[in-house]
């Protein structure tokens, strides 16, 4: 009897063991096939199965957020996506307008083989700020939210009836002409501060041309564009009337007495000052040279437009128009 006993007490040890490694075995396979009903549910694998490589995958983990991915994973596979998502000033909310500026396979057969590449970042540039559709076409109103930071350009347009309600009276010293003319009170205020300061250390002798136009100056100053030189002409050199800056009294025409001529002025001392120090004190280049794609003009030095000083250093620093600056950081 006593062996019998011994022999039990053997033999216990070893079928816990087995149960041991029993459970262990079940636990790791029941851990593998949760791991892998995670993969399953993955964004990854998902991603993976439209279509998209192991680099895809990375550049959306890296540059999209889950609900943008799960977004792309709802979508059919395109292949022009990767591409859209690694450019700098990508907006996802813009992804359905880039890939209208695309062609896929499926599209067309022949000019997706004709085409040598596409610029991604032109085409996000040019989508961001609107400039896809024609002038004038798909216009809204402008966000008056925005404060001295309003954009106001050919596709954001003013009421008819707006006029600010802070608008001062430019002082015969320092504008051009005898026509009256009027600028909102801060923007006075800083011109003011930069006209001294251009004065004092430079010698330079800033003047204002132009500034607050009511809606119908600019119905009168179109027109008469357009019944000298036709329409093109007009849309190219002004704004039509509630999509003129100049409504919004805070853009500024600035001429000097350097110049003989409004030509000249780009080439001038005071407009090389402008380009340094005119975002001090609120004001920036509205449209500089080689943006025309993008702002609708024509390269005009001597339109400097009012956004605060905070804002003016940011746009200054971004090296951005502003169009393209007020689609990326402001209309978000």
């Amino acid at each position: 009897m006593a062996k019998k006993k011994v022999l039990k007490l053997r033999t216990w040890p070893k079928v816990l063991l087995v149960l041991i490694v029993l459970g262990i075995c079940g636990g790791l396979y029941a851990n593998h096939k949760y791991q892998e009903q995670l993969y399953l549910n993955s964004n990854e694998y998902k991603l993976g199965e439209k279509g998209y490589t192991e680099e895809n995958i990375e550049d959306f983990k890296k540059y999209l957020s889950d609900k943008e991915i799960k977004s792309i994973i709802e979508r059919d596979y395109n292949e022009f996506i990767p591409a859209f998502i690694k450019c700098k000033y990508f907006m996802f909310k813009n992804l359905d307008k880039y890939l209208t500026q695309v062609v896929t396979k499926d599209q067309d057969f022949f000019k997706y083989y004709k085409n040598e590449g596409y610029d991604y970042e032109n085409i996000v540039i040019m989508t961001n700020v609107g400039a896809i559709n024609k002038p004038y076409t798909e216009t809204t109103p402008t966000n008056m939210d925005q404060g001295y930071g309003i954009l106001v350009n050919k596709y954001n347009y003013l009421s008819e009836d707006y006029v600010p309600d802070d608008l001062v009276t430019v002082d015969v010293k320092y504008k051009l002409g005898n026509s009256k003319k009027e600028i909102r009170s801060e923007v006075y205020d800083q011109f003011l501060k930069m006209w001294n300061d251009a004065h004092e250390n430079e010698n330079i002798y800033l003047l204002i041309l132009s500034g607050f136009r009511t809606y119908q100056n600019q119905v009168e100053t179109y027109d008469d564009y357009k019944n000298r030189k036709g329409e093109a002409y007009a849309d190219s050199i002004a704004a039509r009337p509630g999509f003129s800056e100049h409504q919004t009294g805070l853009s500024l025409d600035i001429y000097s007495w350097e110049c003989t001529t409004q030509s000249q002025f780009k080439d001038s001392k005071t407009f090389a000052w402008l380009q340094d120090n005119s975002y001090k004190y609120g004001f920036i280049i509205r449209y500089p040279e080689e943006k025309e794609k993008i702002t609708g003009y024509n390269p005009e030095s001597w339109h400097y437009r009012y956004l605060g000083v905070d804002l003016a250093t940011k746009v200054h620093e971004s090296g951005l128009t502003f169009d393209e600056y007020y689609a990326f950081y402001l209309d978000k």
